[in-house]
């Protein structure tokens, strides 16, 4: 079990940010409004634990645009849960402009303190080598596909983050990432190729994880999880603290 009392857990879930240690390739602002963390070059940057005046959502939203324009992010996805401020605040920044995806809406913070199960034939692993990462990133770009990555080996010399893998038969099943800090490990980005799902492989990612934590002296695990992952993260005994609302918002026009 852990030892990280639960109020922290829960914070930990909540916003991985102010955990996080600092690491080349991620741009991490972290304020009393709320935690920024954008990794450079890439699509999406994140905004959580987001404590806002009413009066100052306008300021908020051009501040987080101007954060996608340092890291070179091109949209943002605001996290929302229900200690987010004020109580309205969805509704707010949807008339500042920010969108709401149904499809991709409501997600579990989950929270996992106690061992899961191992998975038994299957190899699970940090990966090692470019050709792996590579073969990783394409797994991950043919499971979402509004993902676009131009430059595999710049993102690999600056990669913030350890990714795992797992292979059945020898070929690459399932990866997933994790930002490990002084808390525990949050899981991120997280992709089964379709003909191997059902077959154990994402457990495996899981646990491999789970021991690099536990290696570490943080045995806890904290996810955002859609309706896809959230009964298998469920069944390896993970358990929801909080729910997020995800809104986003678009990087606005260079010179505007």
């Amino acid at each position: 079990m852990s030892t990280t009392p639960a109020a922290e857990l829960i914070d930990f879930a909540e916003a991985a940010g102010p955990f996080m240690e600092p690491a080349p390739g991620r741009l991490l602002r972290v304020t009393e409004r709320f935690t920024l963390a954008g990794e450079v070059g890439h699509t999406w940057a994140a905004v959580e634990r987001i404590r806002l005046q009413g009066d100052a959502i306008a300021e908020a939203v051009a501040d987080v645009d101007a954060f996608m324009r340092e890291a070179g992010n091109a949209r943002a996805s605001w996290w929302l849960t229900e200690r987010s401020t004020p109580g309205d605040l969805e509704e707010r920044l949807l008339a500042a402009g920010c969108r709401r995806d149904e499809s991709d809406y409501l997600h579990a913070a989950l929270v996992l303190t106690r061992e899961p199960p191992a998975v038994d034939g299957i190899e699970a692993r940090r990966i090692e080598t470019f050709a792996e990462f590579v073969e990783s990133r394409r797994l991950q770009r043919g499971v979402f596909g509004s993902e676009s990555v131009a430059d595999f080996e710049a993102e690999w010399k600056q990669l913030p983050d350890p990714v795992y893998a797992a292979w059945i038969d020898g070929r690459m099943a399932c990866v997933g990432r994790a930002v490990f800090t002084r808390v525990g490990g949050y899981l991120m980005g997280g992709a089964t190729a379709e003909w191997a799902r059902g077959r154990g492989a994402y457990r495996a990612v899981v646990r491999a994880r789970w021991d690099e934590a536990v290696r570490r002296g943080t045995p806890a695990l904290a996810v955002g999880a859609g309706p896809m992952s959230r009964p298998i993260l469920e069944r390896l005994g993970f358990e929801q603290v909080l729910q997020f609302r995800r809104i986003e918002s678009v990087r606005s026009a260079d010179g505007d």
